[in-house]
């Protein structure tokens, strides 16, 4: 007899702490997508053993994880995480033991239909669980061909870009509160990425600390506001981290014109 449904809601609400997987090649939570119910499933372990464990099984077929461990005050975070990526369901291991359980029956989504659509914090679920199962797999250290859907997954991914709108870091001058200054980082080759990001949780991590504030702008508007001297946009720098170049850019823009 296994754990009931009940007694793993509870332990996923009330135990002290919890270990997550976490995707090395996305810095977010591992997902899985189950071959019957085609749920989108994050992994959560009672303890820190079951998920070295779950790790070394995974790192078989090139699956890098690491292992994050939650503290019961930080379990809406991680639950607001996982509607905000996309995951519907967990798998929860104790033991010997493990049940899938709907995200939904661990803890609510908040409702923002009655905030005022211009005051909504921006996500885009579709588009961040596309992007995670794709660098998942772009970022398994296999061969090319041993990938597996590639072609699919980049498509969705561009699919869901073109759909989507997303925010713009811009810092302000403490000199001249008029000027406006726009963020960006420096590969190890010198190249500067502009920033952008899916949602206010993405932004919120690459933000911490600095005087920031974002525009949302739709997709279509992204060229055009990228700064001169950059080389390419980088969605999600702290997250799935995808670097679009400008030629990149107007081809994905291609696919609005057809």
């Amino acid at each position: 007899m296994g754990i009931s449904k009940e007694e793993a809601v509870k332990a996923l609400q009330t135990r002290d702490k919890l270990y997550v997987a976490y995707a090395q090649a996305t810095k977010l939570p591992y997902v899985t997508c189950d071959e019957e119910t085609f749920n989108d499933q994050a992994w959560i372990f009672a303890t820190e053993e079951e998920i070295k464990e779950f790790g070394k099984k995974c790192l078989e077929d090139k699956i890098l994880l690491m292992g994050m461990r939650y503290e019961k005050k930080d379990f809406p975070r991680l639950y607001g995480t996982f509607y905000a990526i996309g995951v519907n369901s967990v798998v929860w291991t104790e033991g010997e033991e493990k049940i899938e359980i709907e995200l939904s029956d661990i803890a609510k989504q908040a409702d923002m239909s009655k905030v005022e659509e211009s005051k909504r914090p921006l996500f885009n679920p579709s588009l961040q669980l596309s992007g995670i199962y794709f660098m998942q797999e772009l970022r398994r250290p296999v061969k090319k061909e041993e990938r597996k859907n590639m072609r699919e997954m980049e498509e969705e991914v561009l699919a869901n870009i073109v759909k989507s709108s997303f925010l713009v870091a811009m810092a302000t001058d403490e000199n001249d509160p008029k000027k406006v200054n726009i963020p960006y980082l420096k590969t190890k080759d010198d190249k500067i990425l502009q920033p952008v990001f899916t949602d206010v949780m993405e932004f919120e991590k690459f933000a911490k600390g600095k005087k920031m504030r974002v525009a949302k702008v739709p997709f279509a508007k992204l060229l055009d506001l990228m700064i001169e001297q950059a080389h390419a946009y980088v969605i999600n720098p702290q997250g799935f981290n995808l670097v679009l170049d400008r030629e990149q850019l107007k081809r994905i823009a291609g696919i609005i014109n057809k």
